[in-house]
């Protein structure tokens, strides 16, 4: 087995290591699990994302060395890893987009309830210039 087809390998055997941790961590973002065990899964992610970069760049070297990139772009595997690739894609995005929705109703709540702690927290206009919210008031005063 070429180098070649060892890091193409690689990439599917990380791509689907990726894929099952982006499904756990939105299993964890949906059932509230703790900080620390989905901190460890955005580490572990991180871990994944570094590697397949370093694999990535690999790959390209070695195909500006050889001949077989026309046969490499259209192997089976290849296509499958690069469906995997385009699925993790998504449920990053999805991801990304649930802990946004959850921030702003944590936000929200807290601006409800008056809390003080996040006066100092600026907030973007949509042009992106930062604005800060004034003080709040405590629940009960008027």
């Amino acid at each position: 087995m070429n180098e070649l087809s060892d890091v193409l390998q690689h990439i599917h055997d990380n791509a689907s290591a990726l894929e099952s941790l982006l499904i756990s961590e939105a299993a964890s973002l949906k059932l509230a699990n703790s900080a620390e065990q989905i901190e460890a899964i955005a580490i572990q992610k991180m871990d994944l994302v570094q590697t397949l970069d370093q694999l990535a760049l690999r790959r390209r070297q070695l195909l500006e060395e050889s001949s077989s990139a026309a046969q490499h772009s259209s192997a089976p595997d290849w296509q499958e890893t690069l469906a995997i690739l385009s699925r993790c894609q998504m449920l990053n995005n999805q991801t990304g987009a649930d802990i946004a929705v959850q921030a702003r109703y944590k936000q929200r709540a807290l601006e409800i309830l008056g809390s003080s702690a996040h006066g100092d927290t600026p907030l973007y206009s949509a042009k992106g210039a930062a604005q800060y919210a004034g003080p709040k008031q405590a629940l009960g005063k008027a």
